[in-house]
């Protein structure tokens, strides 16, 4: 059943109110890609994120498929463990990004695979999230996606290309990888992006990015990650929105997501708030 849950309605609305007041040079927005700015679910089902597409359809070969399970099968539980400390879920995800990057380089990955995957019909925007980007675009106010993507920077730009939403005011940072004369994957970025160490401190590596954003001071953070609303830890900001999107075990995380977050979104809820006071 689709909810729209307030850690405090009024709060958050009067945040929203301040953000449109305050003017749009001041506002930037940070969001993660699958499951966020896309939709989760098909028919009610929990849609395959873009890695298990690739995995899955048989892209690659079948050891690949073999070595990315038991990878899986090894670091999802620590990543999902709420008992674990960040330090150590930090350090866990960093060996498991590491290692499946690896071993996509050594399955040879093309660029074609990735457009396979991006071609298929598991990635749709959000019905309201398309209205929203196209406001963005037209008051050129940045929208910096920061994404664990394992399939490269160019999947989403890709797809945003493909979907006439790629526009000049977003930027993307993701894992990437460098690419052979006939577009075989042969290295990857050392500088990994994974669950638990999208903090926005990674921009002083990509400081045309960071110049842009650093003196807006409102900010909007959309995300479907328990970790995420750390992003705004180390910023100054005089107005925050933190909305997160739960995907999964919603009786197990939702109270956790509660005090985490200003707004939680569960199902592909078709919330209009944000539209209807910014746009």
């Amino acid at each position: 059943m689709e909810k729209i849950i307030y850690s405090d309605e009024k709060k958050i609305l009067k945040k929203i109110e301040n953000i449109k007041k305050s003017w749009l040079e001041n506002l930037h927005v940070l969001a993660d890609f699958d499951r966020t700015l896309t939709k989760a679910f098909y028919d009610w089902k929990m849609r395959p994120s873009l890695i298990s597409v690739l995995r899955d359809e048989w892209y690659l070969t079948e050891e690949y498929r073999k070595q990315a399970y038991a990878l899986k099968d090894k670091y999802y539980p620590m990543e999902i463990d709420l008992n674990l400390s960040f330090e150590e879920k930090n350090i866990a995800m960093t060996k498991w990004w590491n290692e499946h990057l690896k071993l996509l380089v050594d399955s040879w990955l093309s660029e074609n695979d990735i457009k396979k995957v991006i071609n298929s019909w598991i990635i749709e925007l959000r019905n309201w999230i398309k209205k929203f980007l196209n406001f963005l675009s037209e008051n050129n106010v940045p929208l910096l996606i920061i994404s664990a993507n394992w399939l490269w920077t160019d999947s989403i730009k890709l797809y945003l290309e493909n979907e006439w939403f790629l526009t000049k005011n977003i930027h993307i940072i993701s894992n990437s990888f460098k690419w052979w004369k006939d577009w075989k994957a042969v290295w990857y970025d050392k500088r990994v992006i994974h669950t638990f160490n999208k903090w926005e401190t990674v921009l002083e590596e990509f400081p045309e990015i960071f110049k842009e954003i650093k003196d807006r001071k409102n900010w909007i953070l959309l995300w479907d990650s328990l970790w995420d609303p750390h992003m705004s830890d180390w910023f100054d900001f005089e107005n925050l929105v933190k909305i997160w999107f739960l995907n999964d075990k919603e009786d197990d995380l939702i109270w956790e997501y509660e005090k985490r977050y200003d707004l939680v979104l569960t199902w592909d809820n078709e919330w209009k708030v944000l539209n209807e006071i910014l746009v």
